[in-house]
């Protein structure tokens, strides 16, 4: 019964006019103050998800779920024993050998330093490569012959464009068994081979040019060596507990990376992620502030109700409890507002994509979203923390015990 009469003079007290009127003006001013916040944490931690999501979908074309390199230096020899009982594996869907190194090449008179990734003819099946062409095919081999796929920003380096499929390309590495420094006149190995696909991706791939990998050990001079082998798992099959296995296969000498430990943007964009939600609930504690401001107007307002009420019989925690009602409303129908706006502005922009990008090179139209519920539980978690908190503490302090 006291409870229902708490709430009920609480809500007479938010529907009520005060003696002064301003004090009714100041109470919106707050709802919606402390409403902002909670719409912000809700748009931004969609923008997050979204851009997480497209960062991730760009680099499925580069990142293999799996990467098995060496503990020490940067090559290892390839053991075909383990290599065909990765192959046999459950849950190994694909699997590829690659060589990795830096090297310059040269076309029509233009030079350009690339990455240099020597692949094998099942690395388009691991890794979905063939997604990202510009034009041309992605193909390093076939019937012995070797051939080059090139990225954008290696074609423009050398003044090429899409259209230079077919052209030949020269690519140029140290020679480490006649490299010297007194004579490096011929302390290099050369390979000419056609362009057979020019591909996009991110800038920190702008460099990277794709040859077959028998190419390429014999280009740096590492027969029967390779430095990664990339695995694509099955669908069903996490990273990590595939992981575990194959690094009870490999022994000790080998390191074995799922995609996001291999590639540190995927951390980085999660560090950013919570660090602008901490940031949004501290200006959500500053807001609260506001509340407390109203909180400690009304109290002094209706110092004669408080006056009344304990003639009637109510004993001082009971109208703390009218009072800590009022705060509590006050804070629910903030929540509310907040919620409905970031809720219905982030999926307009999901659904709809009313604002746009001009990204389509990289297949980005509208700017990206993507609502997450367990981000909205989060929000409204912190929220109710804070609010609370602050609620009790002012009450505590203007009413008394």
């Amino acid at each position: 019964m006291l409870n229902s009469l708490r709430y009920f003079i609480a809500g007479r007290y938010i529907r009520s006019r005060n003696s002064h009127s301003m004090i009714n003006h100041i109470s919106r001013v707050s709802i919606v103050a402390m409403a902002m916040p909670v719409a912000a944490i809700i748009v931004l931690m969609a923008v997050f998800n979204g851009l997480e999501s497209k960062v991730r979908t760009l680099y499925n074309a580069i990142d293999a779920d799996i990467t098995i390199t060496a503990k020490e230096g940067t090559t290892f020899i390839i053991d075909s024993a383990k290599i065909e009982a990765l192959r046999e594996m459950e849950g190994v869907a694909a699997l590829t050998l690659s060589l990795e190194q830096g090297a310059m090449v040269e076309a029509e008179g233009h030079r350009s330093i690339v990455q240099l990734k020597g692949v094998d003819t099942l690395y388009d099946a691991t890794i979905p490569i063939s997604q990202q062409m510009l034009s041309g095919t992605m193909l390093t081999q076939r019937n012995g012959k070797d051939y080059i796929v090139a990225s954008m920003g290696v074609m423009q380096e050398l003044g090429l464009g899409q259209g230079s499929i077919g052209e030949q390309m020269s690519i140029y590495t140290i020679n480490r068994n006649r490299f010297s420094t007194l004579l490096p006149v011929g302390g290099y190995s050369r390979l000419d081979a056609p362009i057979a696909g020019v591909f996009a991706l991110d800038e920190d791939n702008n460099s990277l040019l794709f040859t077959s990998l028998r190419a390429a050990q014999q280009l740096l001079n590492y027969p029967n060596r390779a430095s990664a082998i990339e695995l694509r798992l099955d669908n069903g099959h996490t990273a990590d507990d595939a992981a575990e296995r194959i690094e009870a296969l490999m022994g000790e000498g080998m390191r074995v990376l799922t995609r996001y430990e291999s590639n540190s943007i995927y951390r980085l964009m999660a560090l950013e992620k919570w660090g602008i939600f901490a940031v949004a609930a501290l200006v959500m504690v500053i807001a609260s502030m506001s509340i407390v401001g109203t909180l400690i107007m009304v109290i002094i307002d209706k110092r004669d109700d408080i006056a009344t009420l304990r003639t009637l019989g109510l004993t001082p925690h009971a109208i703390r409890q009218i009072f800590t009602a009022k705060g509590y409303l006050m804070t629910l129908i903030s929540l509310a507002i907040g919620l409905a706006i970031g809720l219905l502005l982030t999926l307009a922009q999901q659904h709809l994509g009313l604002i746009r990008l001009n990204a389509t090179a990289i297949g980005i139209d509208a700017y990206p979203v993507e609502l997450q519920w367990g981000d909205v539980a989060a929000t409204i978690m912190a929220y109710v923390a804070v609010a609370v908190t602050m609620v009790n503490l002012t009450i505590r302090a203007m009413v008394g015990r």
